[in-house]
């Protein structure tokens, strides 16, 4: 057995709280549903509700931020909506279609966190795991899939690290591994766990020229986005929570004083909330409501 196909079937041990979403190599077909739908979904832990009576309904082919606090219950709705968490009721569609029937039209990037960076794992080998859909567990990799995991390193400037063992990367690095090892998976939903986090100013313009080239592709990204002020240059639309939904759509709809108080109500002031729409307001027509 070669060396990636043994490292494919301890996948489990890099991804400490994450199952791992790749494209099985099916071909995908979209719908005029939403790519991503969620009904009355409730989590709780340790008895405490964390996430309660949360819709949302996404809207094709835009980049959607997910807006909230800490503690907001941003990623939790993530994982829990993708299975990775248990949730005590909700409804969860992709396209249409139940969530298990639609895995292979789904991309994950999850946090930094979740990732074992000890793990005897190159930058190659990462990106690869997209791929392992197509390939098999215990088939072998051939050459044409690690040319195409070599061409996805290549298209976020990390060709000559395809060698580097993952947690010798900074976290720049790291994150555009992770997005390389999802573009490799040609899915039509990408959701992505605060990607911006932690990186440097190359990495996160990077970050965003990809994911604008996704949109113009067609495709549909929902991101957990921990930066109000740069939310309006990056994204089409919001999702804004706090436990619960509080507002969805376009952010010059969305982005307003009475939402962004229910959200950040108490967390940050609101001189601080209204500076923040000011410096959009009179560029992207933001209500100052």
């Amino acid at each position: 057995m070669s060396r990636f196909s043994d490292r494919l079937r301890n996948l489990p041990a890099f991804f400490k709280d994450c199952a791992l979403a790749v494209s099985t190599g099916e071909k995908a077909s979209r719908s005029t549903a939403s790519p991503f739908a969620i009904q009355g979904m409730n989590v709780a832990y340790h008895n405490k509700a964390v996430v309660r009576d949360l819709n949302l309904e996404l809207q094709p082919q835009r980049l959607t931020a997910v807006i909230g606090p800490n503690g907001a219950g941003k990623s939790t709705f993530i994982k829990a909506a993708l299975g990775l968490v248990p949730k005590l009721g909700g409804r969860v569609s992709v396209f249409g279609k139940a969530l298990d029937r639609q895995r292979h039209l789904i991309a994950y990037v999850p946090q930094r966190g979740s990732v074992d960076w000890d793990f005897p794992a190159s930058a190659l080998d990462v990106v690869a795991m997209g791929l392992y859909g197509r390939i098999g567990w215990i088939k072998p990799v051939r050459k044409h899939h690690l040319d195409t995991a070599r061409h996805w390193l290549e298209e976020v400037g990390m060709a000559e690290f395809a060698d580097r063992q993952i947690g010798q990367l900074s976290g720049g690095q790291q994150q555009r591994v992770f997005l390389a090892r999802a573009l490799a998976q040609n899915a039509e939903l990408y959701i992505m766990d605060e990607p911006f986090a932690g990186v440097d100013a190359a990495t996160e313009r990077a970050i965003i020229t990809t994911l604008k080239k996704l949109k113009a592709q067609g495709k549909t990204v929902l991101c957990v986005h921990h930066d109000l002020q740069t939310a309006p240059d990056y994204f089409d639309n919001a999702f804004i929570m706090r436990v619960t939904d509080i507002a969805s759509g376009p952010i010059k709809e969305v982005f307003t004083m009475e939402n962004l108080q229910k959200a950040y109500g108490g967390r940050l002031p609101e001189a601080e909330l209204q500076a923040i729409l000011s410096r959009q307001s009179g560029r992207d027509g933001i209500a100052l409501q």
